[in-house]
């Protein structure tokens, strides 16, 4: 699911909450609320995602920026 899907799927779940609906059934609201958490779990996992794609990319930086540093000690 991409993250606009899981934000909308999330605000539609959450507006049960919002407009005071009720659950006929104790295990619909216990499903109701495990797809909400699922739903929650997914988006943390994509913004982990992306945070590990900016970690990487600061620690490629931080290499290149270490080798030209020995490059310019090296050749003083």
């Amino acid at each position: 699911m991409k993250k606009n899907q899981i934000e909308v799927e999330l605000q539609r779940l959450a507006s049960v909450y919002e407009n005071g609906a009720g659950f006929g059934d104790p295990d619909a609201k216990e499903e109701h609320e495990r797809k909400f958490q699922l739903l929650l779990h997914k988006q943390v996992q994509e913004l982990n995602k992306k945070n590990n794609k900016i970690a990487i990319f600061n620690v490629v930086i931080a290499i290149v920026n270490i080798i030209i540093l020995a490059i310019q000690i090296l050749f003083k």
